[in-house]
């Protein structure tokens, strides 16, 4: 009869790790069921076995020899000792079957390890707490844990599975990361979509503990990433996220807001207690109806419009281009249209950053940023720009006063109204400007829309004006042409052109005017004297391609 045997491969940290002695007796205690509201979730696949005070787990889905095994696991333990996450007493080993000759590194192996008993943060916050310090003790439990995610994604680009069984606490209160895998990080998607199921799930959450979770992970967010682009990404992710009506969505509403309002400067609070606690307005009383900026998910045009119904300037992609601009600005003043939203990219490839800024900033309109907005706001040049726009990036950045690069800085990355919503790049896109509305993405566009419930979106970015849109019937449909009705459509994608930079083949400032009276979409393309800019262009020494494209419109 063959025996099996155990080879313990190595400990975390080595001075701490388990023996085989502790590695069978805990396994002789009999697999553990598996299911949603016990101590132990996961994969089929992986039996678990427990005492007291051990966890062993079997990887049965891997089909490993011996051979095979022994460096695999040096790379897992060399993966988890960087990441530190793990208890550092977590041994690895594997299982093999004893026989005679000279084969054994080539014969199938069982992958284990085994870890403390530790108990899930599932488990631990379910329960209602039984006073004020419980729950503020919830609180600290639920920072850490935000903490070791968000620093494990900003350090190593890795996401560790969001599932709060995922996370356990030692018996000091100590918390560690007790799943086996590791994933691609993905721009806060699945963590937010945690933040919906802790919602859901935790009935004792109410208004209060989570106006103060969301002004903690926001200065979270803030510290780890130095980004405030990224509370916004977590709002407008939670938003998407299924919520029942009523308390829940009241409650998901909130965090959003406390999070955007952190984000764009906003202060809500009315009272010195209501500040300590979070930039929210009157939100002490758990019965309180929703604020109107929670009613729109908290991702709100601030102050909103004036007038919901006049008609609304769109304009994309300025790019520092001020006679473009100025065209533009005085065929709206001719018009009497007041009301304007900016898709971002007011810098970039041109030479009359400072003046664009300071005309947007006096212009009253309802502005977010762009990717080139972004890098020049940071100093960060290496992220989504061509080697030409970096150039230019960089002496934008040099350009602008610190003040001036502050306002765009604070410039908020969406705008959310109950008539529309506006991106730079595209709604799929989590961080919002650098994703592309075109021909190949545009379906997947329109399918966030339906997610979001929300029938209108302006976005920039790709320089090409007209309309992606979906009827009734689920049929997708692009148009184009100076005026196009919206009525036949359920859902719209609307880029309006770019003001500085066209690259449709017309060498023109192109924007465009949204009539919701009338529900139509009107493209505007005014002719402007580009060759001043192409002269400054030239004599800042910026790349002969940026300048040559304005006379070209491509």
């Amino acid at each position: 009869m063959l025996k099996k045997k155990l080879k313990i491969v190595g400990a975390l940290r080595e001075t701490e790790g388990f023996g085989p002695q502790q590695i069978r007796s805990t396994i002789l205690k009999g697999v553990k069921a598996l299911s949603l509201n016990s101590d132990f979730t996961g994969r089929p696949k992986t039996h678990i076995y427990a005492s007291d005070h051990e966890v062993v787990k079997i990887r049965r889905d891997l089909r490993l020899t011996a051979r095979q095994a022994i460096p695999w696991l040096d790379k897992v333990m060399e993966k988890e000792r960087r990441l530190g996450v793990h208890h550092p007493s977590k041994t690895w080993f594997y299982i093999y079957q004893e026989k005679g000759g000279e084969g054994l590194l080539d014969e199938e192996v069982l992958i284990g390890n085994i870890t403390p008993r530790l108990r899930p943060l599932h488990k631990r916050l379910e329960p209602v707490p039984a006073d004020e310090q419980a729950r503020s003790e919830n609180g600290r439990i639920l920072a850490d844990m935000f903490e070791m995610y968000l620093q494990t994604a900003r350090t190593f680009g890795i996401k560790l599975d969001e599932g709060l069984s995922n996370f356990a606490l030692d018996s000091e209160g100590q918390l560690y990361y007790v799943d086996d895998e590791l994933y691609s990080w993905d721009k806060f998607i699945s963590f937010s979509m945690m933040l919906g199921v802790m919602v859901r799930r935790l009935d004792w959450l109410d208004r209060d503990f989570a106006r103060v979770l969301a002004q903690g992970l926001g200065e979270q967010l803030d510290r780890v990433f130095g980004d405030l682009n990224y509370r916004a990404s977590v709002a407008y992710q939670l938003r998407s996220a299924f919520m029942p009506a009523g308390k829940k969505r009241d409650i998901a509403n909130l965090m959003c807001a406390v999070l955007t309002s952190q984000a764009t400067g906003e202060v809500w609070a009315e009272s010195t207690e209501d500040a300590r606690l979070g930039p929210a307005r009157a939100m002490s009383e758990a019965s309180a109806p929703s604020e109107p900026a929670a009613e729109v998910a908290g991702i709100a045009v601030s102050g909103g419009l004036p007038d919901p119904e006049a008609p609304l300037a769109v304009l994309a992609d300025v790019h520092a281009n001020l006679p473009a601009l100025e065209v533009v600005l005085d065929w709206l003043e001719r018009e009497g249209i007041r009301q304007g939203v900016v898709l971002g990219d007011l810098v970039g490839y041109g030479p009359d950053a400072v003046a664009v800024v300071d005309r947007f900033r006096d212009s009253g309109f309802q502005i977010i940023k762009g990717n080139h907005d972004h890098s020049v706001a940071l100093g960060i040049f290496e992220r989504g720009l061509s080697k030409n726009a970096r150039q230019v990036a960089e002496w934008t950045h040099t350009a602008l006063s610190d003040e001036q690069r502050e306002w765009l800085k604070q410039l908020p990355p969406v705008l959310d109204t109950e008539q529309w919503m506006a991106v730079h790049g595209a709604p799929l896109d989590p961080e919002f400007f650098y994703g592309y509305v075109y021909e190949m993405t545009y379906r997947d566009n329109l399918d966030k829309l339906v997610q979001l419930q929300r029938r209108l979106c302006f976005h920039g970015h790709s320089h090409m004006p007209g309309l992606y849109g979906r009827d009734a019937a689920g049929q997708d449909r692009h148009r184009v042409g100076e005026q196009v009705a919206l009525d036949e459509f359920e859902y719209c994608l609307v880029c309006p052109g770019s003001v500085g930079q066209s690259r449709n083949g017309v060498p023109m400032a192109q924007f465009a005017i949204y009539e919701p009276a009338e529900d139509r979409i009107s493209f505007k393309a005014l002719a402007y004297d580009f060759e001043p800019v192409v002269q400054r262009m030239k004599a800042e020494g910026f790349p002969a391609d940026l300048y040559r494209r304005l006379a070209k419109g491509v």
